[in-house]
């Protein structure tokens, strides 16, 4: 009867911690969302309404096959974007991209972006939106840090 009441315990705990959304301050928190894939240093730079805002994550695929990041989304925005940068600005992605096995995707420093379009209002350093990091299989939501462009 101890085992059972034990089990049923963790289980329980278990449960709650893994339909809980996922919560990072922008700096060094490693979140795993869709089995195996790992989010860390996601911030949003601020701006003002009206405008767009980029998101900066490192993106780490640790599971047994490539994954599809197929938009980005926000309750602070209309929208969201996925593109590819060169060198005359930027192409947006209708199909979203992938994530190979093993890849660690860092989008500060990678030819691939995110942002948010057109703000529902300002963003100011040390608000915290959720961002939606919509996947094939799933959405991984985060409550994100925003900080002022070019510290992100």
């Amino acid at each position: 009867m101890r085992f059972a009441r034990q089990a049923l315990v963790m289980g329980l705990i278990w449960s709650t911690v893994t339909v809980l959304p996922a919560h990072a301050d922008g700096v060094e928190q490693s979140l795993e969302g869709l089995h195996g894939v790992y989010v860390s240093k996601l911030c949003v730079t601020s701006g003002p309404q009206g405008s767009d805002a980029d998101i900066e994550m490192v993106f780490e695929n640790n599971s047994a096959e490539m994954v599809f990041l197929d938009g980005v989304a926000s309750d602070v925005s209309s929208g969201g974007e996925l593109y590819f940068k060169d060198l005359e600005g930027s192409t947006i992605t209708q199909n979203g991209f992938g994530v190979d096995e093993g890849e660690v995707l860092d989008l500060s420093s990678s030819h691939i972006g995110a942002r948010l379009t057109d703000l529902k209002q300002d963003l100011d350093a040390g608000d915290h939106p959720t961002v939606f990091l919509n996947f094939r299989h799933g959405t991984l939501e985060i409550s994100a840090h925003v900080l002022p462009r070019g510290q992100c």
